[in-house]
């Protein structure tokens, strides 16, 4: 009986494997083209009011309606681009590198950035693979992660965000182990958190541990 719910249960698991790795449609060259092009498209239109929107301020004041209201327009956008996005992974899975290119590979997860946690949580995972076959960036993965548990109140784990307002100057938003963050770095693909650090302009003197 122990073997039989053994054998069973490894059925069960295999059976789901398949059906996860089955549900995606295989795109032609044709479709990988054509996707490759949507998403660069998706891309201009996910960037353009967020490349001038420091003129927008400036213009408009940032207390003004007509600010407010430009930010409206942005996050209507913003929705339409995530349900352009989302079902492109749905049908496809995580499209990397070598199918589409980096800009148009990037663009899933830069719309994921601005879309619903709810989007963020279920495509992360997607994400995390991609970039575990080096077909997506690593950065891209931790920064998904990082801003969706400080938007929740929740110490980051890879630490890529940082705190521009702190009265000391420049600093990490608060980290989860920070003294193993390196091999939590090292385990997607991203360098040190010293030098990391460095190039952003912001100390680091805790030393790190191993598991």
């Amino acid at each position: 009986m122990k073997y039989l719910n053994l054998i069973l249960s490894l059925f069960v698991t295999i059976s789901l494997f398949s059906q996860t790795n089955s549900e995606y449609q295989t795109p032609s060259k044709q479709q990988l083209d054509s996707l490759k092009t949507k998403l660069e498209i998706i891309f201009m239109k996910d960037q353009t009011f967020r490349r001038i929107y420091i003129e927008a301020e400036n213009k408009l004041g940032k207390d003004s309606d007509a600010y407010e209201y430009f930010w409206e327009v942005v996050e209507a956008q913003d929705k339409v681009l995530e349900k352009e996005v989302t079902n492109i992974i749905d049908n496809y899975g995580w499209l990397g590198i070598s199918q589409v290119g980096r800009l148009a590979n990037g663009t899933q997860w830069s719309v994921l950035q601005h879309g619903s946690i709810s989007s963020k949580e279920k495509y992360a995972p997607l994400l995390k693979a991609s970039i575990l076959k080096k077909e997506s960036q690593p950065a891209h993965y931790a920064r998904l992660i990082d801003r969706m548990l400080i938007n929740s109140n929740k110490p980051q784990i890879y630490g890529t965000q940082i705190d521009y307002n702190s009265e000391k100057g420049p600093t990490f938003f608060p980290i989860e182990k920070p003294e193993y963050i390196n091999q939590k770095r090292k385990e997607i693909g991203l360098e040190k958190i010293q030098s990391f650090a460095k190039k952003k302009g912001v100390e680091w003197n805790i030393n790190q541990k191993e598991k």
